[in-house]
Formats: structure tokens, C-alpha cells, sequence
């Protein structure tokens, strides 16, 4: 970066027209525009700040997009234990900007230490990057700081982002497993009407002799994936590239495709109980760090992960502004199973609803790993027998010829 770089205050909305800001480093206007276009931020408000000299603590746009999740959660992980062991913010900060192997996550916590130094609080510091801290995180961390709790709010965030981690990579691990094996036997099938059957076609052809349908259909098949391949590849890029677009235009696309995909067999169930351990475990984290219900639930909305519980907990939070218990409100909705209503309704007539809500998260998260240990039995025998028929009808319509004419001898 050159040394003339210097720091732009941005705002715009989001792909998904969620309204964001942040600062990037560039060397003019011109270029600050031209990071954010790359970044699908349509810019709303650029103006210019201080002059930066080239070891910049700012990060840009493009920098952005190498921080992971896991970058994240390892730093709240640090942050919280040196904190704990009460040592300055600045110091942290500065032990764990040294030990960083990533030089974007480097430049990140270098940027808030630098935003703290001219007068920010944490919060105020991480608002500046939410594509990395999103509401609920920001939230925790303004209490924390106004409690005078922020180490334990900050253990209690990393034990939360520990756990969602490990909870969504359970659920990846259940679906990627299907998806990766269906697509092993479309590959195989393609394999087998591109090289293969046209090998027996021609040999059936020399005895001219008709073939039996079952036959004719798979070269049929072969011969119009031979001919039309690239009208293939056309109508399946354009179907991906369709349907991403109205997945991230179209509200009701979303709403749909996430209802479908709870009603799915077996996996219907298994993401709702993972995004009802979510729910439990963010409310009860929110509540032990002393944020207000209502305000929690707000922050909660945007990170339920499916349409249809993202407007169950609005809903929840407008019935709890009107004066409703919680566990009346999480009934109304009728996406939560009676039995964690029960207990969310014994936890707020006990006075122990965070303690109960922790309870209602760790049995769901149980389910979840019971039920991807299940899936993971269940579908080998049922995965073989569909490569099983794939590849058997293959053989079959490859070979019917052979023994019929075998038969006539």
C-alpha cells in the first residue's frame, strides 16, 4: 500500500439491502468506490478520514474476506482469557496482534486497538467491522462494558460461539454426506453415458438386430448428452445462477425454500432442533450477560439462520412488549415443541429461566448429535442401494442385448 494511503468512513447497503459501514484504506475516492464494488456494498455515504502511513491499521475491503469465523471465535477466546487474568485491554490486544499468522486479522485487532486508543469503547470498535461482529456480539459486549463484566461476558460469548460452531458443523457434516455420495453416482452415470455406452452401441449396432427399449433408452440418453452437453452445463448454471439470485432478492423464495427444507424427511427435524438449541443457547447467553429480554431477542432475529424462526422471534418479541410470558409467546408461534415451551415455562415461574434455558439447549444439541450419529447408519445401507440401482440399471441395459441374442442360439 502506498504511503499516501488513507482511511475511508463508508455506508451502503448489503446484497441482501441490509444497511452497513465500516472503513476501508485506499489511496483516493476513486479507489475507495472501487473496493466496495468488488465487496457488493452499493455506497450510500464515502467520506475521507486521516492520512495512514503504509503499515495502516485499517483493513480493506478485499482484506476483509480473509478472516474466518474460526479467526473470530480464537480471538474472543484469547481476548476473554487474558482479560480474565486482568491484564489492560491494550495490552491484550497488543499480545494477540503479535501472535496473529493471518495478516488481515493482524491489521483487525491492530485496527481496534487503535480505535480504543482515540476514544472508542470494544463496542464501539467492533461496530465499525460488522461483517465480522454482527448486532448480537456487539450487544454482549456493550453490556459487558456497562456492568463492568466485560471478561466474563467475553467467556461466556467464546463458550457461545464454541458451541453454534460446533453445532453447524454437526449439521454440515450430516447434509454434506448425502450431497457428496448423490454426486459421486451422478458423475459415475455421466461417465458411463459418455464413454461406455457408446462403446456397446456400436457393437449392437454390427449384429442389426433391434435392442430392447430399456436399451434404446439409455443410448438415447447417451446420444443427447453427447449432442447437447454444453446446453446442459448451460441450463444448469443458469438454474444455480436463478436460484442464488432469488434466494437473495426474493423474501418469499427464501421463506418457501426454508419451509420446504423443514418438512424434509430427516433433515426437516434435524435443523429444527439445532436452530432451537440456537435460539436457548443465545437467549440464555444474552440473559446471564444482562441484556435486556426484549432487546436480546432482537438482536437474536437476524442469526436464527431460517426465515420462518427469524419471524417467530419477532413475533415473540412484539407479544413480550405487550405483555406476555415468554414460554405464551414461544407457543403462539407454533415452531417450538411443547416440551421446551414446559420448561421454559417452569424456568420463568422458578425464576431460573437462563439456567432452564441452557438446559432446553444442551438436551436439543444432544438430539442433534443423536440424530446425525443415526443418519450416518441409516443412509450408508440406503446410499449403496441407490448406487446399487444406478450403476445395476446400467449394466442390465448394456447387457439385455447380449442375452437376448444369446438365447437364440
Amino acid at each position: 500500500m502506498a504511503d499516501n494511503a488513507q482511511t475511508f468512513q463508508w455506508e451502503g447497503l448489503d446484497a441482501r439491502g441490509k444497511r452497513v459501514k465500516g472503513v476501508l484504506q485506499a489511496t483516493d475516492m476513486k479507489e475507495a468506490h472501487a473496493e466496495l464494488k468488488k465487496n457488493n456494498i452499493e455506497v450510500i455515504n464515502l467520506q475521507p478520514g486521516r492520512q495512514l502511513k503504509v503499515f495502516s491499521l485499517s483493513l480493506s475491503a478485499k482484506s476483509m474476506k480473509k478472516i474466518t469465523k474460526r479467526d473470530i471465535l480464537l480471538f474472543t477466546r484469547y481476548l476473554s482469557t487474558m482479560m480474565i487474568a486482568g491484564l489492560p485491554i491494550m495490552s491484550a490486544l497488543d499480545i494477540i496482534a503479535k501472535d496473529q499468522g493471518n495478516p488481515s486479522m493482524h491489521a483487525l485487532v491492530t485496527g481496534l486497538r487503535s480505535d480504543i486508543a482515540s476514544g472508542k469503547t470494544l463496542a464501539e470498535s467492533f461496530k465499525a467491522y460488522p461483517q465480522y461482529f454482527n448486532d448480537l456480539y456487539i450487544s454482549l459486549i456493550s453490556a459487558g462494558e456497562k456492568s463492568g463484566t466485560l471478561d466474563k461476558i467475553l467467556n461466556r460469548l467464546a463458550d457461545y460461539m464454541e458451541r453454534t460452531e460446533t453445532l453447524k458443523k454437526k449439521v454440515k457434516k450430516a447434509l454434506t454426506y448425502p450431497i457428496a455420495i448423490l454426486s459421486v453416482a451422478l458423475i459415475v452415470s455421466l461417465v458411463l453415458l459418455i464413454f461406455v455406452v457408446p462403446q456397446f452401441q456400436q457393437m449392437f449396432s454390427s449384429f442389426g438386430a433391434q435392442l430392447p427399449a430399456f436399451t434404446r433408452g439409455f443410448v438415447a440418453i447417451s446420444n443427447f448428452i453427447r449432442g447437447y452437453w454444453w446446453l446442459f452445463i448451460i441450463a444448469i448454471a443458469a438454474f444455480i445462477a436463478g436460484f442464488k439470485y432469488l434466494i437473495k432478492t426474493s423474501p418469499r423464495v427464501r421463506y418457501g425454500l426454508d419451509r420446504i427444507l423443514l418438512k424434509i424427511y430427516i433433515i426437516g427435524p434435524l435443523l429444527k432442533k439445532s436452530i432451537i438449541a440456537r435460539f436457548a443457547r443465545t437467549m440464555a447467553t444474552t440473559m446471564e450477560a444482562g441484556m435486556p429480554i426484549v432487546e436480546s431477542m432482537k438482536t437474536m432475529a437476524p442469526v436464527m439462520g431460517n426465515k420462518l424462526f427469524t419471524d417467530a422471534v419477532l413475533q415473540i418479541c412484539a407479544d413480550l412488549t405487550s405483555g406476555h410470558q415468554l414460554s405464551v409467546a414461544m407457543a403462539t408461534t407454533k415452531m417450538f415443541p411443547n416440551m421446551a415451551v414446559q420448561m421454559i415455562a417452569v424456568g420463568e415461574a422458578s425464576g431460573s429461566l437462563s439456567t432452564m434455558l441452557n438446559k432446553v439447549a444442551d438436551y436439543y444439541e444432544e438430539e442433534v448429535n443423536i440424530t446425525v450419529d443415526s443418519m450416518s447408519s441409516l443412509l450408508e445401507p440406503v446410499i449403496m442401494l441407490v448406487l446399487g440401482v444406478v450403476v445395476g440399471s446400467f449394466v442390465i441395459a448394456m447387457y439385455l442385448p447380449i442375452f437376448r441374442m444369446g438365447s437364440l442360439f
